[in-house]
Parts: C-alpha cells; structure tokens; sequence
C-alpha cells in the first residue's frame, strides 16, 4: 500500500469499523497478527489524531519504513 494525502483522506473518511478493519488487513498482509490486541475506540481515535496531522515528510518516512520493511520480509 503506497501512502499520500488522497489514501490518508480515504482512511479518514472511514467509519471506527471500517477503519478497524482496514489497520487490520494491512497488518495480517505485512504478517502481523492483531487479533490479540483488541484495537480499542481510544486506539482508533489516536490512529485519526496522527494520520490527520501527517506532514508530507511523515508520509515520506513512513513510505521509506514499508518499503524496508518489504525488502527484509523477503
């Protein structure tokens, strides 16, 4: 999942449920396991509060940080 401002407005457009969702799915794709966790309504809200004050230099990282993260999962 490539990220820029357009994927983050469409995330944050989702609904709590739908969101969830999505955090979930891009989790179990990267190998990660996040059904013992129990994401919370508080952990959603904190999800918003850093994707809707993501600069464009946060993106970049976080691009950076998949792409590695890929590239060692391999």
């Amino acid at each position: 999942m490539k990220l820029d401002k357009k994927a983050l407005d469409r995330l944050l457009s989702m609904n709590d449920s739908q969101l969830t969702r999505m955090i979930e799915k891009a989790a179990s794709e990267s190998g990660l396991d996040l059904s013992t966790f129990g994401i919370t309504s508080n952990d959603i809200s904190s999800v918003r509060k850093a994707l809707s004050g993501a600069t464009d230099e946060d993106i970049k990282k976080a691009n950076e940080a998949l792409e590695q993260y890929k590239r060692r999962g391999k």
